[in-house]
């Protein structure tokens, strides 16, 4: 009996913590002390989506343990778990970092900017890095069979985590974070969904011949096609 009762509050206690509900929060700027309106927050655990209003604040259904990945044109993303007390309370003050860039002096060599400002700002900051300066896609060939190809790593975690292709799957069928990615550029939402960084998505585009321009103008939801593409590919050379 007694083993019973224990049993019993086990899968009690287990039940509280799967269920789900919305919770809210309010993100700020760490430095102004300012709510942030258009903060984008995605559930990284149920792939639900939602935005903050003018005033910071926002609702998204979650559960305990979920992880929540905030981001907002001009700051430092952030990743954050739902807490057992924030769940509770259902609502939590978040404050995220300003990321300024300087750029003392920008040459541009061979890019050509599209006319669309947003576009072009994160052309010329790319064009003060060597590493994507420097790295065309005709220098490098689809050689599946370097040991140094970004794409052996991707695959072997896919192979050692089946929870990662369903997981794929479930993006390409969530409307609104689709809806998100396709208007962001800066790479971070993929990164994140697809646990590559932002280096590795530039490698693997570029072992995949997808030209400079590709890599640095298409949107998030380009991308993340591109680099499953690239990855089917590759699945297919084996």
């Amino acid at each position: 009996m007694r083993y019973f009762a224990v049993l019993l509050f086990t899968l009690f206690s287990f039940s509280i913590f799967a269920q789900e509900k919305n919770i809210k929060g309010i993100v700020f700027s760490e430095l102004s002390y300012q709510p942030e309106g258009k903060a984008n927050i995605v559930n990284l655990s149920s792939l639900k989506v939602a935005q903050t209003t003018n005033d910071g604040s926002f609702s998204i259904p979650a559960s305990v343990n979920d992880t929540l990945h905030i981001s907002s044109e001009g700051f430092r993303s952030l990743k954050i778990k739902v807490t057992n007390d924030w769940y509770k309370e259902g609502k939590m003050n978040i404050y995220i970092k300003d990321l300024s860039t300087v750029l003392d002096e920008v040459v541009i060599n061979t890019l050509k900017l599209t006319g669309i400002l947003s576009i072009d700002t994160k052309l010329i900051a790319l064009a003060d890095y060597p590493y994507y300066r420097d790295f065309g896609a005709t220098g490098f060939t689809a050689n599946y069979n370097s040991g140094l190809n970004p794409i052996n790593g991707i695959y072997n975690a896919m192979k050692r985590n089946s929870r990662e292709t369903k997981k794929i799957n479930q993006i390409r069928k969530e409307v609104e974070l689709i809806e998100v990615m396709k208007k962001k550029y800066d790479r971070e939402m993929v990164s994140v969904l697809l646990s590559i960084s932002k280096e590795d998505i530039v490698k693997m585009l570029q072992r995949c011949n997808h030209s400079e321009r590709f890599i640095y103008t298409a949107n998030d939801y380009q991308i993340f096609n591109a680099v499953n593409e690239c990855y089917e590919n590759y699945k297919l050379g084996k």
